[in-house]
């Protein structure tokens, strides 16, 4: 049950409130007071879409209010029960940015949020979806007859589509096109097994393997014939390999001894030019003991001379020193006053000139001698220079001497060589001539030649070999065919047997299915007339017709009315032939009423919005009569928008609420609500 619902800047409504219970909830208004509205809030707040919005004679902008402000967004607040427990959907739109909140809650916990979800958990939750609702429960303004306004020869397929039976249309055309394409690969394959057996195969493949037996028994010939070759072969190989190692040897040989013999031709001419080369320095040993000799008195003398040198300049700067150390007392004395600084006594002018006088006597000494130590300073670093470029020369002169003591030894080393070389020489000619010796006994070029030969033979019968091996794999890979194409002849049988198998049973299927989809069909229907068969006599207060069905003609539904005729005979007329409105609207009324029942069992809600069009006075009277004391019979709750003032009568009594709604479209105010 639908408890309540809240709509803030919703088109006409600012912020409105309503609360429902059992019953007839009615809403009464002059045209354009908002009644149509709230049933469209319902329906959004459930399923996040209308009718209006469906077929865009409407956007979501135009959900939002425009007069007399222009709103930003809009929001819907629906409250119900189901199954005992207590339900909240809110949703928002936002102007340019379509629906931005939404949420559905069970008390104060959430259930989900975003718009899809939302419609989800309503959709598991009631068992229904959008177009269930639209077509079951929710009538729009004008739209009670939308049975009669769908075009004839759809509307099977429509309600099909409501009871879920379509569905089985569409298992039944699945299983029809794949049982087509069944038995269509069945045919194919049958051919392609035709096609095979005429190929005679288990014929070619008796054939083909008596060519490969007699190949396989050349080819064992030929392996033997090549075992024997090779056998030959191989003996021939190792002669000539030991002949030609020994040949390999004695170039080797051949070669040491030219090199041996141009190294003994280099070394002698070099042991030549160094015995020459010695002689014109003399005694080389001689030379180089009197050379070291004078080199190390040299060095002695270079000591000395720098030991004096040193001597010199440390007495230099003594004297340096002590003329500094005049002059500072000279100075010291000059600043003296009347008194000694030191001692307090009197100090005349003169004794201070005397002093002076004295330490400048021994200053013109001291300099005197530091004149005479710079002269022999250059004096002794004069012959240091001389004796150091003495003993440079000398050591020059030993290095050269060392050189050739060297070169004496290397001499000695190369007589040595020399003589290694020699007794080598002698080794590896005798090798040669060993050598040659042996191979002067064979004839290598017969050898090669018969090597050759059997190359020849080998290769031949080789060749012929791999022929006959392509010819066998060739001949094998035919058998492979012809088997893999036995083998798919084998599969496509038992595929053939499997495929009638197959489409059997799918025919089977597709003819349970037609009758399973004939069978709910019918149950429907029975189920619809029956209630609108009870509903009828209720619904319409006059004699012309007695009851009202649904029948199936030519393939689709047709509402029917059934003329009251004097007799037992019986005269159904089709509702679409029928000019009266009021006929219309209420034979339309009660198959709605029957549709919310058979298809919504558990939820019995009933929204009509202005149901009363085309009905006379007495027509609503009857169905004012209906919604008092009837309808709770077949629906707990039903929402009615009208603009039918005598409707209110409808929502007296202990149930229902009954709501007017009241606005100055001129003055562009919103929707009031007035509870009566």
């Amino acid at each position: 049950m639908i408890t309540r619902l809240r709509l803030k800047n919703w088109k006409s409504h600012i912020d409105s409130e309503f609360s429902f219970s059992e019953g007839v909830n009615a809403l009464i208004g002059i045209m354009g007071s908002g009644k149509s509205s709230i049933t469209q809030a319902m329906c959004f707040a459930l399923f996040g879409t209308c009718p209006a919005l469906q077929s865009r004679r409407i956007t979501l902008e135009d959900l939002i209010m425009k007069k007399p402000d222009r709103k930003s967004g809009c929001e819907v607040e629906l409250g119900f029960v189901f199954g005992g427990k207590e339900y909240t959907i809110k949703r928002a739109v936002e102007s340019g940015k379509g629906t931005t909140f939404a949420e559905i809650s069970e008390g104060v916990r959430q259930i989900d949020e975003g718009p899809h979800a939302v419609t989800r958990a309503v959709e598991s939750m009631l068992q229904m979806d959008y177009d269930l609702f639209s077509r079951a429960v929710y009538s729009e303004q004008n739209s009670l007859d939308y049975f009669l306004r769908m075009p004839k020869g759809s509307r099977m397929q429509q309600i099909d589509g409501m009871l879920k039976v379509d569905r089985f249309g569409k298992v039944r055309a699945e299983a029809t096109a794949l049982a087509n394409r069944v038995k269509q690969k069945q045919e194919e394959k049958l051919r392609l097994i035709a096609d095979l057996e005429k190929e005679r195969l288990d014929e070619r493949m008796r054939e083909l393997n008596k060519e490969i037996e007699l190949f396989q028994k050349e080819r064992e010939a030929l392996r033997k014939d090549i075992e024997t070759v090779r056998k030959e072969k191989r003996e021939l190989e190792k002669r000539l390999e030991g002949i030609e190692g020994r040949e390999k040897e004695l170039n080797k040989a051949k070669q040491e001894l030219e090199g041996i013999k141009r190294g003994m031709s280099e070394i002698t001419q070099t042991i030549e030019d160094k015995r020459k080369r010695l002689e014109e320095h003399g005694d080389i040993a001689e030379k180089t003991r009197q050379l070291k000799k004078v080199t190390a008195a040299l060095k002695m003398e270079v000591d000395s001379a720098y030991s004096g040198l040193q001597e010199i300049r440390n007495e230099k700067a003594s004297v340096q020193k002590e003329i500094s150390i005049i002059n500072d007392s000279i100075k010291e004395l000059r600043g003296v006053g009347a008194k000694c600084h030191v001692c307090d006594s009197p100090v005349t002018d003169e004794r201070k000139e005397s002093i002076i006088a004295g330490r400048q006597s021994k200053k013109k000494g001291l300099e005197n001698r530091l004149a005479e130590l710079e002269t022999g300073e250059k004096m002794q670093n004069g012959r240091r220079e001389h004796i150091e470029k003495q003993h440079a020369e000398k050591q020059q002169g030993l290095a050269k001497v060392e050189a050739l003591s060297d070169e004496a030894r290397a001499l000695e080393e190369m007589k040595a060589r020399k003589q290694a070389y020699l007794k080598h020489e002698y080794v590896l000619a005798d090798k040669v001539k060993r050598l040659e010796a042996a191979l002067a006994e064979t004839d290598i070029k017969a050898l090669r030649i018969d090597m050759q030969g059997i190359a020849a033979r080998e290769s031949e019968a080789t060749t012929k070999l791999g022929s006959i091996d392509e010819r066998i794999k060739d001949k094998q890979d035919i058998v492979g065919d012809i088997r893999e194409r036995q083998g798919l002849m084998d599969k496509y049988r038992k595929e053939v047997e499997r495929d009638s198998k197959i489409t059997e049973s799918l025919n089977s299927f597709v003819k349970v299915l037609r009758m399973t989809q004939e069978q709910l069909r019918e149950e429907f229907l029975k189920t619809v007339n029956t209630i609108m068969a009870e509903l009828w006599p209720e619904l319409y207060p006059y004699g012309d017709f007695s009851s009202v069905r649904m029948a199936i003609q030519e393939g689709d539904y047709v509402l029917q009315l059934r003329e009251a005729i004097a007799g037992d005979e019986e005269s159904w007329i089709s509702v679409d032939g029928i000019a009266s409105g009021g006929e219309r609207s209420m034979a339309c009324l009660a198959l709605r009423i029957a549709f919310s029942k058979a298809f919504i069992p558990n939820l019995k809600w009933l929204i009509l919005d202005e149901p009363t069009h085309n009905l006379d006075s007495n027509a609503i009277e009857q169905f004012s009569h209906i919604l008092r004391e009837k309808i709770a019979q077949v629906v707990d709750q039903v929402f009615l928008i009208t603009h039918e003032e005598r409707i209110s009568e409808a929502v007296g009594g202990s149930s229902g609420s009954l709501y007017r709604l009241e606005r100055d479209k001129e003055a562009n105010e919103p929707t009031r609500i007035k509870t009566i």
